[in-house]
This record gives structure tokens, sequence and C-alpha cells, in this order.
């Protein structure tokens, strides 16, 4: 247990939560990672903007493989946070950590940093048919949103964060509780356009913050989020 607390860290910040875990991780950071995710649910993340999943090198943690009962309890753990998931790269992942990078909802990677990605064909990621490819080359293929040297990285990062700072923490878990809705490579049939346009009129225009954000608007104002 002193093993994993040493590669994961949990640093609270204003409407932030920063989850700082080993590149390589092995089964005791992956129970971790699950316990502090589950912690992160319910009324007291009310006003949280964002969860980082920062990646850095820990030479001393043995990754663990693809099979493990605790990496799939840890991919459903970031899956379920409700807000939006950043995941930020600073060092080359194993395929483990490539699995858990795959649950976020926006990636940040080193441009020296080397990931794990399906070959050309596959639609996910097996531990026999992987091949690694570099950020920038991430990027061009789809499997992260930012990349940037790693000299950069923390600067970059605090522009996305400056990005999701002005958002209403309501409104982020609801953009992203209806792209899942979405799906990505799901064709958008009636049925789900219809589910997406009834959460929009049922959940989202019903909320102070939507009449906020409205108001803001037509008055030329900066928007005073409530979260509600």
């Amino acid at each position: 247990m002193q093993q994993a607390f040493q590669a994961l860290r949990v640093i609270s910040e204003a409407q932030t939560v920063q989850i700082v875990l080993a590149a390589r991780p092995d089964e005791l950071v992956l129970k971790e990672l699950s316990d502090a995710c589950v912690g992160l649910q319910g009324d007291r993340a009310e006003g949280l903007k964002t969860v980082i999943l920062d990646f850095v090198e820990q030479t001393r943690v043995e990754s663990t493989d693809s099979t493990s009962p605790f990496l799939a309890s840890a991919r459903e753990a970031v899956r379920l946070l409700p807000q939006p998931v950043l995941a930020v790269v600073r060092s080359s992942l194993s395929a483990v950590a490539c699995l858990l990078l795959a649950e976020a909802d926006l990636t940040l990677v080193a441009s020296e940093a080397l990931l794990f990605v399906p070959k050309q064909g596959q639609t996910s990621l097996e531990p026999d048919e992987e091949q690694r490819v570099g950020g920038l080359a991430a990027v061009r293929l789809g499997y992260a949103t930012w990349s940037a040297s790693t000299g950069e990285l923390s600067q970059e990062l605090e522009r996305i964060l400056d990005l999701l700072r002005t958002k209403s923490a309501l409104a982020l878990r609801m953009a992203k509780a209806a792209a899942r809705l979405a799906r990505p490579n799901v064709p958008a049939t009636p049925e789900i356009l219809y589910q997406v346009t009834q959460f929009y009129l049922k959940n989202v225009i019903a909320t102070e913050d939507a009449q906020e954000g409205l108001q803001a608007f037509l008055q030329k104002r900066q928007p005073r989020w409530t979260n509600r």
C-alpha cells in the first residue's frame, strides 16, 4: 500500500482535482485510482470542473497486465466520473496506462511521449496487436486532443484549464453526458438524436446556469455561474 501512495497523489485545487499516477501503474495504484474516483462522485464535487489524470514517470512501480480486474474497475471508475476528465501524459505509457487514457474526455500528450494505439482496422487495444506512436501522431490519429513539447506542457495545461474554469461546472457535466449519449463512431440515428434533444430540453435548458448564460450574453457581461 505504501508503494501505491508513492505513485498516486490526489491534489485538490480550486475547481479541479489532480490525480498524479504512474506511467506504468500496478494493481495497488489502480485500486487507489478507483477509490479516488468514487470519492469524487456525489454532492461534494458539484462545483468541480475537471478531474486531471496526470501520468508521470515512476521507475519504481511495476506495471500490471491488461487482464487485471483492478484495471477493469479503474476504467469503470474513470468512465463514471461526471466531470470532464483531462489526461496529461508527461512520459511514455504502458499498455495498461493507455487503456486508462482511453477513458479520458480530453487528452494532452507530450510530443516526446510514446503511446500504445490499436493497429489499423483494430477497434480496441490488444496486448499482442499494439504499436507505439508519439504525441503529435496520436493527435493526428485521433487518440489525443492536444500535444506540446515537454518543456511547454505545463503552460499548455494552464491554457486548457483556463478555458474550462470560465465554464459552468454544471454545463461541463451536462456536455459530457450529452457527448456520451451521442457516442463517437456510432451513427446518429433518429433515436439517438431524439435522446440528445430531450436531454437538452429537460435537463440543460431548465438549469439556472442556462438562464444566466443567456442573460449574460444579452447584457454583454461575464456570466456569474452558480453551478445549479
